[in-house]
C-alpha cells in the first residue's frame, strides 16, 4: 500500500477515534490498535498525539472543501454555483457525523479571527472559491458591482457563525428554515437579474 494511502487511513480512523472518544481520551494505541499497526508506525506520519489530531482534522476540513469544489466544477452559471457552493458545504457537514462530533468537542475549530485560525490556509482556500464566484458573476453582470474583498470576508463570517451556531453550539432544530432564507437573502443581494433569480431561489 502507498505511504499516502495508509495515511489517509491512519487520519480517517483517527478521526473516527477522536469523535467518539475526544481528545483526551483517544490514544495513540487506540488509532494503532483500530489499524492493525504499532504505535511506532504512527511515527511516520506525526509527531505525537498533538500532531496527529491537527492533521486529522486539517485533512477532514480539506476533504470538505474539495468536496464543496467538486460540485462547484459542475455548474456553469455564477448564481447557481453560489447555490451549489451553501447547498453542498451545509450537506456535507450533515452527512458526516464524525466531522460534527469533533466541531463539537473543539469549539476552536472555528473563528472568526485571522490570527487565531489553526485551519487558516484551508479556510483560505475556501474564501478563494467564493471569490471567484463573485468576482465571475460581477464581469458576467449577474451579480451587482461589489467591493469583493470585503463581500467575501462579509459572507465567509456570516457562514462560519451558522456552522457555529448549528454545530458547535448545537442549536441545529431549525436549520433548514434558517439555511433556505439565508440563501435566498443574499442571493437577492447579489443578483441583478430578478427573474433568474426567482428560479434559482425557488428551486429547492
Amino acid at each position: 500500500m502507498l505511504k499516502e494511502d495508509r495515511k489517509i487511513q491512519l487520519l480517517t480512523a483517527a478521526l473516527g477515534l477522536f469523535a467518539r472518544y475526544g481528545f483526551k481520551k483517544t490514544t495513540l494505541e487506540d488509532v494503532a490498535a483500530a489499524l492493525g499497526m504499532t504505535k511506532s508506525n504512527i511515527y511516520f506520519y506525526a509527531l505525537n498525539k498533538n500532531d496527529l489530531y491537527e492533521k486529522t482534522v486539517a485533512h477532514a476540513l480539506q476533504q470538505w472543501r474539495d468536496t464543496v469544489a467538486a460540485a462547484i466544477e459542475q455548474v456553469g452559471d455564477p448564481v447557481g454555483k453560489f447555490k451549489v457552493m451553501v447547498q453542498t458545504s451545509f450537506e456535507y457537514i450533515d452527512q458526516h457525523e464524525d466531522l460534527q462530533a469533533v466541531l463539537i468537542q473543539d469549539p476552536t475549530i472555528f473563528t472568526l479571527s485571522t490570527r487565531e485560525d489553526r485551519f487558516y490556509e484551508i479556510n483560505q482556500n475556501a474564501r478563494q472559491l467564493l471569490r471567484k464566484i463573485l468576482e465571475t458573476g460581477v464581469a458576467e453582470g449577474k451579480f451587482f458591482a461589489m467591493d469583493i474583498e470585503h463581500v467575501t470576508e462579509f459572507l465567509f463570517s456570516i457562514y462560519i457563525m451558522f456552522l457555529i451556531k448549528a454545530y458547535v453550539k448545537s442549536e441545529n432544530s431549525s436549520f433548514s428554515g434558517i439555511y433556505q432564507e439565508g440563501l435566498a437573502l443574499v442571493l437577492r443581494g447579489l443578483c441583478k437579474d430578478r427573474s433568474a433569480l426567482e428560479t434559482i431561489v425557488n428551486s429547492h
